[in-house]
C-alpha cells in the first residue's frame, strides 16, 4: 500500500510545488497540556463553518504540542487524501526540532516511509513559509546551523551495496526559505543526490563547507576485509 501512496505522491510533487495561501503557519504550538495528548500523531480536524473544515497533524515532542496545517502543505495533503488509511500513515511520521528560536523555530517532519527510507519537510512558524521537500527516500543523519545562523546544513543517507552509504548534503536559506547550490569549479563528479559516499560535512564560514569523501568507491562484496581508508576533503560555495 505504501508504495502506491508513493507513487501517487511523486506524481503529485511537480503539481503542488506552488504557493498556497500563506495567511497561516505551516506549524504552531499550542497550549494543550502535554498529558492530553497522545504520544502518537494523529489527524485533528476543526470546523471553521459549515461548509469548512481545517486539517492538522498533531504531534507531541518532548513538553511541546506542535501542529502541522495540512492546508498550507499541499504536498502532505494530497499524500494523505490518498491514503485508504490516513491515521495509520500518520503514526508512521515522526518530526524533529532543527532550530530552536523563541520568535521562529525550525522542524524537520518524517513521512511516506518505505523499509527506513523516508520523505523529509522543512517546516517553520512563519506564516510566509509552507514546506520545503528537502529529501526523498533517504535517512536523515545530521542538522548544522551555519556560523551565522542563517542557514542550516542538512546530511541525508541511502544504503547502497558500497562500504559506505551514499549522500546527499542540503544547505537551505533560512532567511529566503529555500535550497542554495553548492558550487566547485574544479569538481566533474556529482558528488551531491546520493551519488557519492559523505563521510562528513561541516561549516567552515557561512559562505563554505567541507565535505569528506572516500577516494574510492568500493563494494562490500569485492573487498570484504579491506577498508576504504584514502579520504579526500572537498571544499564548496553556497551559491545564491
Amino acid at each position: 500500500m505504501i508504495r502506491d501512496l508513493r507513487r501517487v505522491f511523486l506524481i503529485l510533487i511537480l503539481f503542488f510545488l506552488v504557493s498556497c495561501s500563506n495567511s497561516e503557519p505551516a506549524i504552531v504550538k499550542v497550549n494543550t497540556p502535554p498529558e492530553e495528548v497522545t504520544d502518537e500523531p494523529e489527524l485533528i480536524e476543526e470546523l471553521v463553518n459549515d461548509e469548512e473544515v481545517d486539517e492538522f497533524i498533531e504531534f507531541k515532542l518532548n513538553d511541546e504540542i506542535l501542529r502541522v496545517n495540512l492546508k498550507q502543505i499541499p504536498i502532505l495533503s494530497a499524500y494523505l487524501h490518498a491514503a485508504e488509511d490516513r491515521q495509520s500513515i500518520i503514526e508512521q511520521m515522526g518530526i524533529q526540532q532543527m532550530v530552536n528560536k523563541e520568535e521562529n523555530s525550525i522542524y524537520l517532519l518524517e513521512f511516506a516511509c518505505l523499509e527506513d527510507q523516508c520523505s523529509y519537510l522543512l517546516l517553520d512558524e512563519s506564516s510566509e513559509n509552507t514546506g520545503l521537500l528537502v529529501a526523498d527516500l533517504a535517512s536523515f543523519e545530521q542538522a548544522t546551523v551555519s556560523p551565522e545562523q542563517s542557514k542550516l546544513l542538512l546530511k541525508f543517507t541511502r544504503e547502497s551495496n558500497y562500504e559506505y552509504p551514499l549522500s546527499n548534503a542540503v544547505v537551505v536559506d533560512l532567511e529566503n526559505w529555500e535550497v542554495l547550490p553548492l558550487e566547485n569549479e574544479t569538481i566533474t563528479n556529482n558528488l551531491f543526490d546520493f551519488q557519492w559516499p559523505i563521510l562528513s560535512v561541516n561549516w567552515i564560514d557561512d559562505e563554505t563547507i567541507s565535505i569528506s569523501i572516500p577516494e574510492t568507491l568500493e563494494t562490500n562484496k569485492e573487498h570484504p576485509d579491506n577498508t576504504n581508508d584514502k579520504v579526500n576533503e572537498v571544499i564548496f560555495k553556497v551559491g545564491k
